[in-house]
């Protein structure tokens, strides 16, 4: 799979994740966009992304903003939340700028706007306990 433009292959190494990327980061640590192309294993029988698929993108790139954000520190996703807006096909880049609305000792809280073209397509927001603190 091809970049998207002015984005670059991120690595994954969650083993669930290496079956669903490749996923892509443009930007600096903290502050990266992320992209991901689909493609038609990633569809269900109507043709359009799975809506597991796009969880599983938000799992993913909330996730990696966390680790950024947090100094790599491990966590683990307590609650996730998720809209869907629009479908999306194969082919179609989805792009999301992740954002921390709130940090405490142990806890990250994120939320991201999932686009298609600049349209939203999914929004999400999730909970995630820092492991190891408290």
């Amino acid at each position: 799979m091809i970049a998207p433009e002015g984005f670059a292959e991120i690595r994954l190494i969650d083993p669930f994740e290496l079956h669903v990327g490749p996923a892509f980061g443009q930007g600096e640590k903290g502050a990266r966009r992320y992209a991901f192309v689909p493609e038609a294993h990633h569809c269900n029988m109507r043709g359009v992304v799975h809506g597991g698929m796009l969880m599983t993108l938000a799992d993913m790139t909330l996730g990696q903003a966390v680790w950024d954000m947090t100094d790599n520190a491990p966590s683990v996703t307590l609650n996730m939340q998720t809209q869907f807006l629009k479908s999306v096909r194969a082919g179609e880049c989805i792009e999301v700028l992740p954002e921390m609305t709130r940090r405490t000792r142990a806890m990250v809280f994120m939320r991201g706007d999932f686009r298609v073209a600049g349209e939203i397509v999914m929004t999400a927001s999730s909970v995630w306990k820092l492991l190891g603190q408290g």
